[in-house]
C-alpha cells in the first residue's frame, strides 16, 4: 500500500489566491469503500500458524480434523508448484487481522490444454462479510498476476463465489464444466 502526503496551501503567505481549498469539498472526493481496508498478498510459509489459528477460531473443529487441516495448509504453503494463497489482512504491523484467503490448487485440465489455478473455497472472517466481493475480487487481481508469472493460463473459480454480475465485472466467463473461467496471458519475458 503506498501513503502520499500533500502539503495544503502556500508554504509562505503571498498575494495569489491558493490553488487548494482550505475545506475539502466532499461531492468533489471520491467514494471510498467503508470499513477496514485490506492489504492483499500471497501468503508463506510462515503464514501457516497464524492461518491455521485463524481458521480454527472462525470454525471450529475436532483435534484430529483440525490436525488433517493444518498439515494441508502447511503443505500447500511449503509447496508453490501445487498452489498458494492469497490473504487479505487488515490493521498494521503489530496487529494484523486476517480478513479472508483464498485457498488456490494448481491441476492439470485436459480441455484447457493445461495448467489452471483452481479457487473452491473463499474463507471469509466476520469483517469481511460487507466487502467480500471487492476484498475477493483483489485476491483474483493477485492471483492472476500471479499465474501469468509462473505460466498458469487459466484461473477456475467455484460458481458460488461470485454472482455473474461480479464475475462479468472481473473478466471472468461461465465455463462448460460449471466454474467461473478467466483465461490469463503469460507475462512478457524479460532476460537479464
Amino acid at each position: 500500500m503506498r501513503q502520499c502526503c500533500l502539503a495544503i496551501g502556500p508554504a509562505m503567505p503571498s498575494d495569489f489566491p491558493s490553488p487548494f481549498p482550505s475545506q475539502p469539498d466532499p461531492a468533489s472526493a471520491p467514494a471510498l469503500p467503508a470499513g477496514p481496508q485490506a492489504l492483499v498478498r500471497l501468503a508463506t510459509p510462515a503464514d501457516a500458524g497464524p492461518l491455521c489459528a485463524w481458521l480454527q477460531s472462525r470454525q471450529a473443529l475436532p483435534v484430529a480434523a483440525a490436525r488433517a487441516r493444518d498439515a494441508l495448509v502447511e503443505n500447500l504453503l511449503a509447496r508453490p508448484e501445487r498452489g498458494t494463497c492469497v490473504l487479505a489482512v487488515a490493521g498494521g504491523a503489530p496487529a494484523p487481522r486476517m480478513m479472508g484467503c483464498l485457498p488456490v490448487t494448481l491441476v492439470p485440465h485436459l480441455q484447457l490444454s493445461g495448467l489452471a489455478a483452481l479457487a473452491a473455497e473463499w474463507w471469509a472472517g466476520a469483517e469481511a462479510a460487507q466487502e467480500d466481493p471487492a476484498i475477493l475480487q483483489a485476491c483474483c487481481d493477485l492471483l492472476a498476476d500471479w499465474c501469468r508469472a509462473h505460466g498458469v493460463r487459466h484461473l477456475l473459480l467455484a460458481p458460488a463465489l461470485l454472482s455473474a454480475s461480479q464475475a462479468a465485472s472481473a473478466g471472468f466467463v461461465a465455463h462448460a464444466g460449471g466454474l467461473w473461467h478467466r483465461n490469463l496471458s503469460p507475462a512478457p519475458k524479460t532476460l537479464g
